[in-house]
């Protein structure tokens, strides 16, 4: 195929891909400026080249024209990713002083209990009487009031107090890293502020047709509210048409995340798909001749891509929209595509509108699982023949869950850290009580009358909790899914290595490729085993970095305690304990308050004196205030906690220590004094509120 060059857009893909890398992990302004100069030039050498091309019988090298595309492609995706990047425009808000901005809501606003989350795009930063137009996006949190809440939806002008910070970084080790998301939506700052700052200046003042379909998607959901029995089915319903999870339960999203359904959650190529197959039923009369066909095609074009604004434009559904957009085209003018072209096409193009897209997560899994499903597939379902025609079909579904799987798991395992174990029982399951309801749902969406939506919201009622029951019964089964794997990055390569390896040695049945498989497969077991030999061995203390909370955390051969005053049941725990814990491979962990005592293999842990091994550490409370001490005691760490009443240099006549630890249940206002103290007496000191966790190799 590369040779015959039926696959074109599959080698342009790849310096567009390497551009928009280069451009967002090493972005360089003198190189940017530079590289608009380079574009003008290599056309003017590829025009030339063009005029010239008998006269100096370049078709003796072709390669000559082919190295010049590929470097003016390169240097394309260079410049989208720059010029695209908002934060090196001089126009961008944070270049400028200003009392007061003027922003523009940019998403659909969602309310988590009394905070009201939203994106805006900054129109203009407003200082004294001057008015500057500025650009950037920020992401607000709005403290709403509880009596009367304050509602914006998008499209809304605001004026709000000039007061942003920094998207902080992840301070615990295996946190998610939510600046790293933002990042790829292009936002860097946030505000939090309160609703009696905000002034609404006017309502709709955005995209017409992106505000009338977030008026008509929120018509839908409503009406899956009102003809549907039970809110979560409702809920569920939204999720799984419409692409609406706002109101979507964690018990839902943990029954499909450890079943291996969760693409059914996302709208997707095979809710487009769907839609497709519906459009095809129903316009097929008008395949009669040319021109009905083209009609048809723009009709059906029209329609996958409405759909694809109405489920909220994700990278997945527009993979699918720009496929189905390329295949409807050439069905109409009777021409055949190359499945992997077509697939680049829509990656190309996606990529030329979104730089950005290559990093978000949605992309790289749907384009790698239709890779999958495309290649894997047919070879997979030829390893087994079957005569019986429905024992056929189900094999043939199962190859197609296994080929997703295969091309998917590393990249599921290294963002999740999670591997479902009965993926192919719950997909074989579900796979029709899931077209069901898209069939089921799609037609309550397009019927007007309640005499019909009142029995057919009882069937997708019905049809949804089945569903939830078959995958609420999986997750219950013993070993479902494999929680807490934790990869670096080099083994995560390495596994899409051992895949190409396998999948080259068994197309090719060549030496070589065995040979590169064996010894990607040693490399990957080594590394493995090297891993789990660190983990076996490892003795770390960790002091975490929490917000209002105190934590440390003792790692000692696979085994972890957790010392804090979080509860366990505690969001905190999952989200800034728990990963770090998982990364080092801990397998046992133990969770106790900050007022237990507690004896451990190597250690002994009391409210206010805790030894890990040799290490010693004194938690300085309330409890040491007016304390006076006979003899002085020498410690390993001191950790500040609790808003004690002390002076660091009283402290520092009776307590012997190399380290001060700060943690953050301590006000902002003693933070600092401690800090310009410990600076006085060149005291060692490491803050834990808004800084990186403090962790000690033991």
């Amino acid at each position: 195929m590369i040779s015959k060059g039926e696959i074109p857009f599959v080698r342009l893909l790849i310096p567009l891909i390497l551009g928009i890398s280069t451009g967002w992990f090493w972005p360089n302004k003198f190189l940017f400026n530079q590289s608009l100069y380079l574009l003008f030039l290599l056309l003017g050498i590829f025009v030339v080249l063009l005029i010239t091309y008998k006269k100096f019988v370049l078709y003796r090298a072709k390669w000559t024209i082919g190295l010049l595309v590929h470097a003016y492609i390169l240097i394309v995706g260079y410049t989208l990713t720059i010029s695209n990047t908002q934060q090196y425009e001089p126009q961008y808000f944070t270049h400028k002083a200003a009392e007061v901005f003027l922003v523009k809501v940019t998403n659909e606003p969602k309310l988590t209990g009394d905070i009201l989350r939203f994106e805006s795009e900054v129109t203009q930063s407003i200082e004294g009487k001057a008015f500057s137009n500025v650009c950037g996006k920020l992401l607000i949190a709005l403290k709403t009031d509880s009596i009367h809440p304050r509602q914006f939806s998008y499209g809304d002008l605001l004026l709000i107090p000039a007061r942003f910070n920094e998207v902080e970084p992840p301070y615990n080790p295996g946190e998610f890293d939510f600046r790293a998301y933002l990042k790829g939506q292009q936002i860097y700052e946030q505000a939090f502020i309160n609703q009696q700052q905000v002034k609404l200046i006017r309502h709709h003042s955005g995209n017409l047709i992106i505000d009338y379909v977030i008026y008509l998607r929120k018509q839908l959901v409503d009406k899956f509210y009102k003809y549907l029995p039970d809110k979560e089915t409702a809920a569920l319903a939204s999720t799984l048409i419409l692409g609406y999870r706002a109101d979507l339960s964690k018990e839902v999203i943990s029954a499909y995340s450890k079943t291996g359904t969760m693409h059914v959650l996302s709208v997707s190529g095979m809710h487009v798909g769907i839609v497709f197959l519906v459009l095809s039923f129903l316009l097929k009369p008008l395949n009669r001749n040319q021109n009905l066909r083209l009609f048809r095609a723009v009709l059906m074009i029209l329609v996958i891509w409405f759909y694809s604004l109405i489920s909220g434009f994700c990278p997945a559904v527009c993979r699918a929209a720009m496929m189905l957009t390329f295949i409807v085209l050439s069905k109409a003018m009777n021409r055949n595509l190359n499945t992997y072209n077509l697939l680049a096409i829509s990656a190309f193009f996606l990529l030329l509108y979104n730089p950005f897209y290559l990093f978000d997560v949605g992309f790289q899994l749907s384009y790698l699982a239709v890779i999958g499903l495309v290649y894997l597939h047919p070879k997979i379902y030829h390893l087994l023949y079957i005569k019986n025609k429905l024992l056929d079909t189900i094999w043939s579904y199962c190859a197609l869950s296994i080929a997703a799987q295969l091309a998917t798991f590393p990249i599921s395992i290294y963002y999740f850290h999670q591997f479902p174990l009965y993926f192919l029982f719950s997909n074989l399951f579900i796979v029709l009580p899931v077209a069901a309801i898209m069939y089921a749902g799609i037609a309550f969406l397009f019927i007007p009358w309640p005499v019909i939506l009142k029995p057919l919201g009882w069937l997708l009622s019905w049809l949804i909790t089945f569903t939830d029951n078959i995958l609420f019964y999986i997750e219950n089964l013993p070993f479902s899914s494999l929680n807490g794997i934790w990869i670096n990055t080099f083994q995560y390569v390495l596994m899409y290595i051992v895949i190409g390896c396998l999948i080259w040695a068994g197309s090719v049945k060549s030496k070589y490729a065995v040979w590169c498989t064996m010894l990607s497969l040693i490399v990957l077991s080594i590394s493995f085993s090297y891993q789990a030999v660190l983990n076996n061995n490892r003795q770390e203390l960790i002091f975490y970095s929490l917000r209002k909370n105190t934590a440390i955390g003792y790692i000692n051969q696979n085994k972890s305690y957790v010392i804090t005053d979080l509860k366990p049941s505690d969001k905190t725990i999952g989200f800034s304990i728990k990963p770090y814990l998982d990364s080092r491979g801990a397998s046992q962990n133990k969770i106790s308050t900050s007022s237990d005592s507690l004896v451990i293999p190597t250690g002994n842990i009391q409210p206010n004196f805790m030894q890990f091994g040799n290490y010693k550490v004194l938690r300085w409370n309330k409890d040491f205030d007016h304390q006076k001490f006979k003899n002085s005691l020498k410690v390993d760490a001191v950790l500040l906690s609790g808003n004690p009443q002390i002076n660091l240099v009283d402290m520092n006549r009776y307590i012997l220590t190399s380290l001060v630890l700060i943690d953050g249940t301590n006000p902002d206002y003693k933070i600092k004094q401690w800090k310009q103290q410990a600076e006085e007496l060149k005291m060692p000191c490491h803050i834990l509120k808004k800084n990186p966790a403090y962790i000690v190799q033991l």
